[in-house]
């Protein structure tokens, strides 16, 4: 591999479901790092250890009734329905959107 230009000169692959290549990506994005840095961390741990990676982010939701009144807003701006209609159906699409499946 003289023309590559990575830092890490041989390649391992793996074969994986797309269920288990989209959880590891989602815990790559939680934990905030590339997938490559996941996998690899792992694959080089010790036997029985925890890999060496970094904790996963916490995701932080807006208190309050800030994401409503946006809400309320937005569509306020496109479609012509009154406040008080609007305000039950945001806050059951949020509460849909938020809920766990």
């Amino acid at each position: 591999m003289p023309d590559c230009n990575r830092t890490y000169p041989v390649r391992v692959d793996v074969r994986l479901t797309e269920a288990e290549r989209d959880a590891l990506n989602t815990e790559a994005l939680q934990r905030g790092i590339p997938r490559q840095e996941l996998l690899r961390a792992r694959v080089l741990s010790e036997a029985n250890q925890p890999a060496p990676v970094p904790p996963i982010k916490p995701v932080h939701y807006s208190k309050g009734r800030d994401s409503i009144d946006r809400a309320i807003a937005a569509v306020n701006r496109r479609y012509d329905v009154p406040h008080a209609q609007l305000e039950p159906l945001i806050c059951t699409v949020i509460c849909a959107l938020n809920a766990k499946g």
